[in-house]
């Protein structure tokens, strides 16, 4: 089966946007390290674009962009700073010509455009649900029989006097999956997706955070039904125990949250907060959350699942694979982690598919190159 030059060209540019995606997260999220990773992603894939291009002008201009990327990426894991790598993605942060798309929100948000307009930040329901979640099976049972059933038949438990979920903690180490369980869960409720992360409400409305945070509640409100998520919710919520340190934007922002919480009671709309420190959260805020769930890193089980599910739709030679062992070789992996393994071991298995112009499947040996590759970022939030 002869692979055609666009089905290449195809896969490289997914590749791009995924993992342009993922670092324009980790930055905003503080995980230089991570960011860094995946920035190094993004330029090998370009790097093979590059090479598919037919002219001169688009793969040089390929190289360049990958080029910058690579610097970011070096000064991210030699500084540990995100403002060190400004200069080299700002550029390419933006448009991302080169590869066909956009990708979104600039990583420095904080620009005027970002400033007007929460609704921005919605989305319709995601096309995806708990079948595209590998692993977390206890986690989908909780959301199920505590979030989604009371949804669904509301009188049965009004008959119990037991009401419905609106506010819903995850609380975990980074790259368990909290986000990616999030979105599945408005794709399960077909609710629509307001996904914002709580640090662009501190910072890009400077003196106006808690008319930012009214505005975000109204979109919700005003779209119902609705799901709105809010990551690292501890910028956000912080526990006010020293309130003098606190400006008073601050103060007015997590006032207003809790009163928005208060009041959307009744509504259909699931707030749901996600959080790597759920010890920083204010005591208040955290009570406000009618549950509180952890999300550990995934088990043995869980982490076959999850490779399993990124692997489904790419060729792969499921059944010579030593599952028993990958699972040992993966111990201490996060969810994350376990994308990054699929695509890494994809890419090599592709390399091949390109020198043979047919179909190489993935296999054990792509998958064990690919674990060598790839370090744990739990190791790196332990030594945190």
């Amino acid at each position: 089966m002869s692979l055609e030059r666009s089905a290449q060209k195809e896969y490289f540019e997914s590749e791009y946007k995924r993992y342009r995606k993922q670092a324009e997260a980790a930055r905003q999220n503080g995980k230089a390290s991570t960011a860094a990773t995946y920035y190094e992603q993004c330029a090998d894939a370009l790097k093979e674009l590059a090479e598919l291009e037919t002219t001169d002008t688009l793969a040089q201009e390929r190289r360049n962009l990958a080029s910058n990327l690579t610097k970011a990426a070096k000064k991210l894991s030699r500084d540990g700073s995100l403002r060190s790598a400004d200069d080299e993605t700002e550029n390419p942060g933006m448009t991302d010509s080169q590869t066909g798309t956009h990708s979104g929100r600039s990583p420095d948000a904080g620009n005027e455009e970002s400033e007007t307009d929460a609704d921005m930040y919605l989305e319709a329901p995601p096309e995806m649900g708990f079948g595209d979640v590998g692993g977390m099976t206890e986690l989908k049972q909780t959301l199920r029989d505590q979030v989604i059933d009371p949804l669904e038949r509301p009188e049965l438990y009004e008959e119990y006097e037991l009401g419905i979920v609106n506010g819903l903690l995850l609380h975990g180490p980074p790259g368990t999956g909290k986000t990616y369980v999030t979105e599945a869960l408005a794709g399960e409720l077909s609710y629509n997706y307001v996904n914002v992360q709580a640090s662009e409400v501190t910072s890009s409305l400077v003196g106006e955070a808690a008319e930012n945070m009214a505005e975000l509640f109204r979109v919700a409100r005003d779209n119902q039904p609705c799901l709105l998520f809010f990551d690292e919710i501890e910028a956000i919520a912080s526990e006010r125990s020293g309130g003098s340190q606190k400006t008073m934007s601050e103060s007015q922002m997590i006032t207003q949250f809790l009163t928005e919480m208060s009041e959307m009671k009744g509504e259909d709309v699931v707030i749901v907060g996600a959080t790597n420190l759920p010890d920083d959260i204010d005591g208040a805020a955290w009570r406000r959350f009618d549950e509180r769930i952890e999300v550990p890193p995934p088990d043995a089980t869980a982490r076959a699942a999850i490779l399993r599910v990124h692997l489904r739709e790419r060729p792969v030679l499921t059944d010579s694979i030593d599952w028993t062992e990958i699972k040992d070789q993966t111990e201490g992996y996060s969810a994350s982690d376990l994308e990054l393994i699929a695509s890494k071991a994809a890419r090599k298995a592709l390399q091949q598919a390109r020198d043979s112009d047919d179909i190489v499947p993935i296999s054990q040996s792509h998958l064990e190159t690919a674990i060598a590759e790839t370090a744990s970022s739990l190791d790196a939030w332990d030594d945190t």
